[in-house]
């Protein structure tokens, strides 16, 4: 064979050999580029958060002069997401949520799981396994982040005024089976203790001692002509203090009507 013919040859398996290999970087971009995109569409956008669940409100709720008479589709709500077992509203705020509590995934899932399953801020509202659902437990504690956008719980800081606490003094938390009335009692700076895990809240030492502490706060607002007794059923809102991560902010009501 001639020299030259040679040379062509081995020219010819050259240029196969890198035609291939581009081939298969662009395919191996083309993968990675399809991986990309399809883990950016896993993660939550705090505006088109918002957006959905505004829509979500108006298509779930129906709306009444007195928010105790309010009616919620579970139905369609259950269809979206069968973690969703109640929803939330605090007058004089934007919080009208829907509530989650996961008992398959870790106790913070949905801190930051949005509920179309969107991983990241804005998170949901949620309670853990510990707490039941019916909300019979002596006090039951409830998430939900403090969004710089003003969404989620970020307005349970309004009560730091007292003017705002003494004119909105309940929440309402509405279930399938029925709507629950609380009336707030206090809203304070707390410590960044694990409630459920600091207190033992079927004992009567330290339901009081949990009482006397929040009551004795000097960093909030407080309402002792509510009566609260062991015999009460505590709602603990929770979300962070914006300025001092060892501190959680903490609005506090206590079970006033049921139906």
């Amino acid at each position: 064979m001639k020299k030259t013919t040679k040379i062509l040859i081995v020219i010819g398996l050259v240029v196969l050999i890198l035609a291939g290999a581009g081939v298969g970087a662009g395919l191996y971009m083309h993968q990675q580029a399809k991986a990309e995109a399809a883990e950016e569409a896993k993660k939550a956008d705090p505006v088109k958060a918002e957006e959905d669940y505004n829509k979500m409100q108006e298509e779930i709720v129906e709306q009444a002069d007195d928010p105790y008479q309010n009616t919620i589709d579970f139905v369609t709500l259950q269809k979206q997401n069968e973690d969703i077992y109640a929803w939330i509203k605090v007058p004089g705020t934007n919080i009208d949520y829907p509530v989650l509590q996961s008992v398959t995934e870790a106790d913070d899932y949905y801190l930051n799981t949005t509920v179309d399953g969107k991983q990241g801020y804005p998170g949901s509202i949620y309670t853990e396994k510990y707490n039941s659902p019916s909300f019979t437990d002596p006090v039951t504690v409830m998430y939900g982040h403090d969004m710089k956008n003003g969404t989620m719980f970020s307005e349970l800081h309004s009560y730091e005024d007292r003017a705002f606490f003494d004119a909105n003094p309940y929440i309402y938390i509405y279930t399938p089976t029925s709507t629950l009335k609380y009336q707030v009692f206090a809203a304070v700076a707390f410590d960044d203790r694990y409630i459920m895990g600091s207190y033992n809240f079927s004992s009567q030492e330290d339901f009081q001692s949990y009482l006397d502490e929040l009551r004795s706060s000097i960093a909030g607002n407080v309402n002792m002509d509510v009566p609260v007794s062991m015999e009460s059923r505590i709602l603990t809102l929770s979300t962070c203090v914006a300025d001092n991560s060892s501190q959680r902010w903490l609005v506090n009501a206590t079970l006033v009507s049921q139906e």
